[in-house]
C-alpha cells in the first residue's frame, strides 16, 4: 500500500509541475465557462433593434425612455438616412420615424419602418411597438400611427455562417497547420538539409506561402458553392475584394504560424500555443453568433483578436454586397499584424531543433 501511495504521490508532482497539463487540465475548461457562459447565459427573452429617428419633441424623447428601460428592446438613435439603411442592411428589427407635432396633438405622427421579409413575425413587434406609443400619446389627439414595409437583403442565416466558417479554416490552416508543419521540419532536419542545398530557405518558405494561399483560395470557393447549392446562399459582394480579404486574411494567420513555429520546441508546444490562439477566437470573433449579447468586457476583447476582423471582412462584401469603403479597417488591421507577427518569426528562427 505505501509504495502505491507513494507513486499516486509522485505523479501528483509531476502533474503539478507541468505548466501544460495544468492548463489544458484546468485553466483550458475554465475557458469553456467564461465564454460559453457570457455567450449562453444572457436570459433576456426576445428582443427587437428598434431605431429611432426624425424630428426631436418630448413624446419622441418619453418614447425612447420607454423603450430604453425594457429589456425586449435595444434602442438605437441616429440620422433617418443611416437608421433606415441599417434596416435595409438586417442591422434594424424596426425604425420610428417621428414627424413635426401639430398644435393640439398630444403626439407627433410616427411612421413604423419594419423588415417585410419578415413576414407574418414582423407584426408581433409592431402590435407591441403601437400599444407602446398609444399607451405614451394617449387621448383623442393623438396622432396617426403607420406602418410601412422595407424591402431588405433578407439576409439568412447561411449568408451569415459561410464567412465565418471561411475565415475559420483559414485561421485553422495557418495558424495550426503551418505551426507545426516547420516545427516538424524542424525537428527532422530537413530545415538544415535545406540550408545546405542551392535552394534557399526564403524560397522555400515562399513557395509554402503561395501553396497555402491556393489552397485557402479553394477553400473559399468551394465552400461558397457549397453554401449556395446546398442551402441557398445568396452572393452580393465583388469577388476580387473577398480574393483580396482572403489573401490578406490567409497571410496574417500564416505569419501567426511562423512566428508560432520560432518560439515552439517542439510539436506538441506548437500545437499547444496554436490551440491557445486559436480557439478563443473562434467564439469571440462573431464565427458562428453575433457578439452584440456578450458583455461590454468581452465585446471589448474581440477587438483586439485577428479573426474578428476576417470575419468583417468576409461577411460586408459577401453578406451585405458591401465594397472597399465598408472594409478597409479590417484589410488594414489584417496587414499590420502580418507584418509584426512576420517580424516575430524572422527574430527567432531556428534552422536547428532546440533542446526540450
Amino acid at each position: 500500500m505505501r509504495p502505491f501511495l507513494a507513486m499516486v504521490k509522485a505523479n501528483l508532482k509531476m502533474t503539478v509541475r507541468n505548466r501544460q497539463a495544468l492548463f489544458w487540465n484546468l485553466a483550458f475548461p475554465a475557458l469553456f465557462i467564461v465564454i460559453f457562459g457570457a455567450l449562453f447565459n444572457n436570459d433576456n427573452g426576445v428582443s427587437f433593434d428598434v431605431g429611432i429617428t426624425g424630428q426631436q419633441s418630448a413624446f419622441r424623447d418619453t418614447v425612447e425612455a420607454t423603450l430604453r428601460s425594457n429589456k425586449s428592446f435595444k434602442v438605437h438613435v441616429g440620422d433617418q438616412e443611416k437608421e433606415l439603411k441599417a434596416l435595409k442592411d438586417n442591422d434594424r428589427d424596426y425604425v420610428l420615424v417621428f414627424a413635426s407635432q401639430d398644435s393640439g396633438q398630444s403626439s407627433a405622427p410616427v411612421l413604423i419602418n419594419y423588415d417585410e421579409s419578415q413576414g407574418p413575425s414582423a407584426q408581433v413587434g409592431i402590435n407591441v411597438l403601437e400599444q407602446i406609443l398609444g399607451g405614451i400619446a394617449g387621448g383623442e389627439s393623438q396622432a396617426p400611427i403607420t406602418t410601412q414595409p422595407i424591402e431588405s437583403l433578407n439576409i439568412k442565416y447561411i449568408d451569415f455562417f459561410v464567412p465565418g466558417i471561411i475565415a475559420m479554416s483559414l485561421m485553422n490552416s495557418g495558424v495550426i497547420g503551418l505551426s507545426t508543419a516547420f516545427v516538424t521540419y524542424r525537428e527532422k532536419g530537413i530545415l538544415r538539409r535545406i540550408k545546405v542545398t542551392p535552394f534557399s530557405l526564403p524560397h522555400f518558405i515562399l513557395a509554402r506561402i503561395v501553396t497555402t494561399l491556393i489552397v485557402a483560395v479553394s477553400q473559399t470557393v468551394i465552400l461558397i458553392v457549397l453554401g449556395k447549392l446546398l442551402y441557398g446562399l445568396t452572393f452580393r459582394g465583388n469577388p476580387l475584394l473577398i480574393l483580396l480579404t482572403v489573401i490578406l486574411g490567409g497571410l496574417c494567420f500564416l505569419s501567426i504560424g511562423f512566428a508560432i513555429s520560432g518560439i515552439a520546441r517542439n510539436t506538441e508546444t506548437a500545437a499547444s500555443y496554436a490551440n491557445l490562439i486559436t480557439f478563443p477566437m473562434l467564439f469571440l470573433s462573431g464565427t458562428f453568433f453575433e457578439v452584440d449579447s456578450l458583455p461590454t468586457w468581452l465585446k471589448t476583447l474581440t477587438k483586439v483578436l485577428p479573426l474578428t476582423y476576417l470575419v468583417d471582412g468576409l461577411r460586408e462584401p459577401i453578406m451585405r454586397g458591401n465594397g472597399l469603403g465598408h472594409t478597409w479597417i479590417d484589410l488594414i488591421v489584417l496587414l499590420g499584424i502580418a507584418v509584426v507577427a512576420m517580424s516575430v518569426a524572422v527574430r527567432f528562427f531556428k534552422w536547428e531543433a532546440r533542446p526540450s
